[in-house]
């Protein structure tokens, strides 16, 4: 009779070290599984909630000037700027000019009617792009903003 409570105990004994062992390696994946979810839902988020058009794009020598409207309901601060991307291409030429750079191709903007340090709904910026050389053509131009949402526009020359 005591044989069989000692070999009891000792499988209780056992069955609790390995539950225990069980969650201690699962709950900190279970964890690190939900904070990923978390941060995914997090940036899609932020996408959803932004939204930009190009509502008219001009073209002077060798620049072009676009207008883009944030109609998304983020605020985006203006320092993401500098993660953005323009791209202009057409059947023969291929332009991705640099933000504020020193030599063209080169981009930069003005806030036109809002003010602070961020891009809200419902303001318009002006970009200015600056190139070496535009020939006349028909172009695509695509403007990328720091999470990946955009907004394209053909224009001519």
């Amino acid at each position: 009779m005591s044989n069989e409570v000692i070999t009891t105990s000792i499988l209780v004994i056992a069955s609790v070290v390995a539950v225990v062992a069980f969650i201690s390696a699962v709950v900190p994946s279970v964890n690190e599984l939900s904070r990923s979810y978390t941060s995914v839902a997090n940036e899609m988020g932020t996408e959803v909630r932004t939204d930009i058009d190009i509502i008219f794009v001009s073209s002077q020598g060798n620049n072009v000037s676009i207008w883009i409207k944030n109609v998304g309901s983020s605020r985006i601060p203006l320092s993401y700027f500098g993660m953005s991307d323009i791209f202009i291409a057409s059947s023969s030429n291929y332009w991705h000019p640099d933000f504020e750079s020193t030599s063209n191709p080169t981009w930069n903007y003005t806030l036109e009617n809002g003010d602070g340090n961020t891009w809200d709904s419902g303001e318009t910026i002006k970009t200015i792009i600056e190139l070496d050389n535009l020939p006349s053509d028909t172009y695509k131009l695509n403007f990328v903003l720091y999470n990946g949402v955009s907004g394209s526009d053909i224009f001519s020359k």
